[in-house]
């Protein structure tokens, strides 16, 4: 059970049964990103969330222990999905291009199917407030980059890749990524399509594998 601002438990009288169960939580997780979205999070209240959602107030310190809780839970849901969808795509079976492929597009189709939640922290933590909560939102990067590393390795080492450094094909992947999903978060800018981030990727890619004209043109 989570705390109250205050540090207390909530009350167990104070929560309706019925909203102490899985449902009511994603409601208000629901309910937290369009208020953020909406509001930003230094100016959305736990009222207007709990209003939205439909439930009292102590259901949210019930199952978040505060706004700073909720806006938590967006962000380490989000991450376990990312998670979770880069160690499927690395598991996969097939060539390194199919499986690096596989790995670019099902973590941009996971972002496409997430953008509010993406618009809620990237209007977080940069508002001028400086109030985001405290988050280590390079673990993205970290998890994107060794899912990477395993998989251009074992191209290497299957020599379907020339002696290339994971790092930089990793540096690379992700400016494309971050790049074509930047774009979603600016209205002015028009979107990339998954056909068109194929595209893009198949310029990274076609340098990645094409065979070495002379021995010496690898830089440090």
């Amino acid at each position: 059970m989570n705390t109250l601002p205050n540090g207390l438990p909530p009350p167990q009288a104070a929560v309706p049964q019925a909203e102490r169960d899985e449902h009511t939580r994603s409601r208000l997780l629901r309910a937290a990103v369009q208020v953020f979205n909406k509001k930003g999070y230094s100016a959305a209240s736990v009222r207007e969330i709990v209003e939205l959602a439909s439930v009292t107030k102590p259901a949210l310190y019930y199952h978040f222990g505060s706004k700073e809780g909720v806006f938590q839970a967006i962000l380490l849901e989000g991450l376990e999905a990312f998670r979770t969808t880069a160690a499927k795509a690395v598991a996969m079976p097939g060539t390194t291009r199919e499986r690096l492929t596989r790995l670019c597009e099902d973590l941009y189709g996971l972002f496409m199917e997430n953008v509010p939640v993406i618009q809620v922290v990237h209007r977080a933590f940069h508002d001028p407030a400086g109030n985001a909560p405290d988050f280590d939102l390079v673990e993205v990067e970290r998890v994107l980059g060794g899912a990477l590393k395993e998989i251009v390795e074992a191209g290497v080492a299957s020599g379907e890749l020339r002696a290339v450094r994971s790092e930089d094909v990793a540096l690379a992947v992700i400016g494309v990524i971050g790049s074509a999903a930047s774009r979603h978060l600016h209205p002015s800018l028009e979107p990339v399509s998954p056909a068109r981030l194929r595209r893009v990727l198949d310029l990274v890619f076609d340098g990645v594998f094409r065979e070495r004209r002379e021995q010496g043109d690898e830089k440090p």
